[in-house]
């Protein structure tokens, strides 16, 4: 009978922690009683409590023989235990995996995520950025940018003198005369600029395969087509690019690539929590707050990477509560916590059913569709005052247009949500891309083939064409 009442103690013991563990969850002690972990909490502190009375009563009421009897009880019960939770935590260490957002058993994340395995993964990656010669370099404004006169690693990326995206590393295109495909004997009379992220650079795609470089070619030797495209962008870096980089070159239309993916990145401070794979990406993110109904960066100079990877917690990152894909309670704790967290087999039961993180504003929907309508609304307003025609231009992922193909008009993805609450004008490529077939025309990593591009590039000419004759009139 004592093994049992000793079982059910430790049993219950657990219980009461794992439920504790998921106290943080709710704002406030009261809440927590009322939530059914906390009704668990409370049914198992009651077991705990009878069962440890139990115990002790029996202890003192009994003879010797029956306090030898418990003894022993006790001592098999500690051994068993030790043995028990010792195999199970062998076995669980030995399955472990890691991965990019930290380690897993049998495909389970383990709970809480460790800022140490972070550290760990990103550690080499900020210290090759050192050595090499990178193709994205740190940027205190924009956290990071295309370097000059560079070519990556795969030699499909080149860059121009002036750090955008050309066939041939080194090139200028200071020179109106200086185009993709060579150097034409007058200068362009027209300039534009491309301005969005990676499905706007052509990632994935060599320059010549790129929509950029095939709508440069069709629209002739009068024009010159500048891609400040940059890889992993949200529209918050494409306005901070435009208003440093691409208006003192004062073009005279400004194509303004949109995917969902960007407004989803505007609410990011931290690259490693929205997409832990992203080695290649180790910068942090300027984050923009709307003051007086304007965007405005909130954490500027942006820290270096190895700054980030130099804090010994996570919670020590700056800005990390603007960060909407910052989970508090997916993170390893302090104090007494900290012992149990050592423990994969704790860390198993807590990832069955991890616990969540109360809603913040930061996290919320409506912050994020609010600050990239006016986001874009300012980017586009900018550009008008500055004397050049915007083109907003949406570019659809493949998942986006086999939806919009099978469902039409019924399906609205994330990117025509905002563009319609902004009240803006915009040129969908998917209709596009759907009269052509491209359904399957995209990279491995889910970037636009040559052929899809050299589809965009005929379906933008026209369009710009006709915005090129306003410039005329």
């Amino acid at each position: 009978m004592l093994f049992f009442v000793l079982c059910v103690s430790e049993a219950a013991t657990l219980l009461a922690l794992l439920c504790l563990y998921r106290a943080s969850s709710k704002v406030d002690t009261f809440s927590f009683l009322l939530s059914f972990p906390g009704i668990l909490f409370v049914c198992s502190s009651i077991i705990l409590t009878l069962s440890i009375s139990w115990v002790i009563r029996t202890f003192r009421i009994g003879g010797l023989p029956i306090r030898k009897e418990l003894a022993m009880a006790a001592a098999a019960n500690v051994l068993m235990l030790i043995l028990t939770v010792g195999s199970i935590e062998i076995v669980i260490r030995l399955f472990s995996t890691r991965t990019a957002t930290g380690e897993a058993i049998l495909g389970v994340p383990l709970h809480p995520r460790k800022w140490s395995d972070v550290v760990a993964l990103y550690k080499p990656v900020v210290e090759r950025m050192t050595l090499d010669n990178p193709f994205l370099i740190y940027d205190p404004v924009l956290g990071w940018t295309v370097a000059p006169s560079r070519q990556n690693a795969m030699g499909q990326d080149a860059s121009s003198a002036e750090g955008l995206r050309a066939p041939r590393v080194g090139m200028s295109f200071a020179d109106r005369r200086t185009r993709h495909s060579g150097l034409p004997e007058k200068p362009a009379t027209v300039r534009i600029a491309l301005m969005g992220d990676s499905m706007t650079y052509g990632y994935e795609v060599r320059c010549e395969d790129s929509w950029g470089h095939a709508l440069e070619a069709q629209l002739g030797p009068a024009v010159q087509v500048l891609n400040f495209g940059v890889s992993g962008y949200g529209l918050d870096q494409v306005l901070l690019r435009y208003e440093r980089d691409a208006h003192p070159w004062k073009p005279q239309i400004v194509l303004i690539g949109i995917t969902s993916e960007e407004i989803r990145r505007i609410t990011n401070v931290y690259n490693f929590l929205m997409n832990p794979g992203w080695f290649g990406l180790p910068f942090a993110r300027p984050r923009l707050i709307l003051k007086n109904g304007a965007p405005s960066p909130i954490n500027q100079p942006l820290p270096t990477p190895a700054e980030v990877f130099a804090h010994t917690t996570i919670r020590e990152l700056p800005h990390l509560d603007q960060d909407a894909y910052f989970r508090r309670l997916e993170w390893e704790r302090n104090g007494l916590w900290h012992f149990f967290q050592q423990s994969y087999f704790f860390r198993l039961l807590i990832s069955l059913r991890p616990p969540s993180d109360p809603p913040r504003e930061a996290d919320s929907e409506e912050t994020m569709m609010a600050l990239s309508q006016q986001v874009l609304t300012t980017l586009v307003r900018d550009v008008r005052e500055q004397g050049a025609i915007p083109l907003v231009v949406l570019f659809p992922y493949q998942p986006e247009l086999r939806r919009a193909a099978e469902y039409g008009d019924k399906y609205i993805p994330l990117s025509v949500q905002m563009l319609r609450a902004a009240g803006i004008d915009y040129y969908d490529m998917t209709t596009c891309l759907i009269e052509a077939k491209a359904f399957d025309e995209y990279m491995p990593q889910s970037h636009y083939s040559p052929t899809a591009n050299a589809v965009i590039a005929k379906c933008l000419e026209p369009i710009v064409r006709e915005e090129m004759g306003r410039l005329k009139q």
